[in-house]
């Protein structure tokens, strides 16, 4: 039987880079307008923070809530004397929870994903947001994990998005996330100079559809950070 879009919604994923840009100037304001301008419902955001880079003491979590006017939940994966950094997921709908996916290994840096259920449109959706480690053990392992979560809970639409720091397709860990998200979208999105590898993604589940698709690439996010966003709409099938 033919399935009919019955609503929809937009959402994005950007690596933020800890507002430092391409031209290797701090500028909070310049991803604050980058967000603004991709108009989504729910945003989710990598680096977001200062660790190794960015502005000591700025919380740019507070600051991007403050400027866009989004509610900012964030998941930081460092809180020391030394960082506050991590992910967070932006949107203007009602979260109902807010979890936390440790995806750490041993010996490599700390990594997290958050996870949320939000009600878009009265549609509870969950979004998990990760941002994955360089090694591909590493990925493998924490694609097992936001694949354990997911299979213990798994009675709503859902969606996962982040930086997954991998450029390939038909690996088995992917195929293991594709059971649950069959849905998938990996353009070029890195480096932002000349984009040819597929870091940042959406996957959804087989009752949701990625359409009107699109890496933003103007002067501005050209400039604000070393990853591009990627902006899709969301349609919800009629059941």
């Amino acid at each position: 039987m033919l399935k009919i879009p019955d609503q929809s919604f937009n959402i994005a994923t950007y690596n933020v880079h800890s507002c430092i840009g391409t031209d290797r100037r701090f500028s909070p304001d310049r991803i604050a307008e980058v967000i603004e301008s991709l108009d989504a419902d729910v945003i989710g955001l990598q680096e977001v923070g200062w660790h190794l880079r960015g502005r000591r003491d700025f919380d740019q979590f507070e600051f991007l809530r403050d400027r866009t006017g989004y509610d900012v939940h964030a998941g930081v994966t460092k809180n020391h004397s030394k960082a506050h950094f991590g992910n967070a997921i932006l949107t203007k709908w009602p979260v109902r929870d807010v979890r936390q996916l440790d995806l750490s290994v041993p010996y490599r840096a700390r990594r997290g994903a958050i996870d949320i259920d939000v009600e878009i449109q009265g549609i509870p959706v969950r979004v998990i947001n990760a941002h994955l480690g360089l090694d591909p053990r590493e990925r493998q392992i924490q694609f097992s994990r936001i694949c354990q979560a997911v299979e213990q809970d798994n009675d709503r639409p859902m969606l996962l998005m982040g930086d997954f720091n991998e450029w390939r397709m038909k690996i088995p860990p992917l195929r293991q996330v594709e059971r649950f998200f069959p849905n998938a979208l990996a353009p070029k999105t890195f480096h932002t100079r000349k984009p040819l590898l597929r870091f940042d993604r959406i996957y959804a589940t087989n009752d949701l559809h990625l359409g009107d698709h699109a890496v933003v690439r103007t002067d501005l996010t050209k400039r604000a950070s070393d990853h591009l966003p990627v902006r899709c709409t969301v349609s919800r099938f009629a059941q």
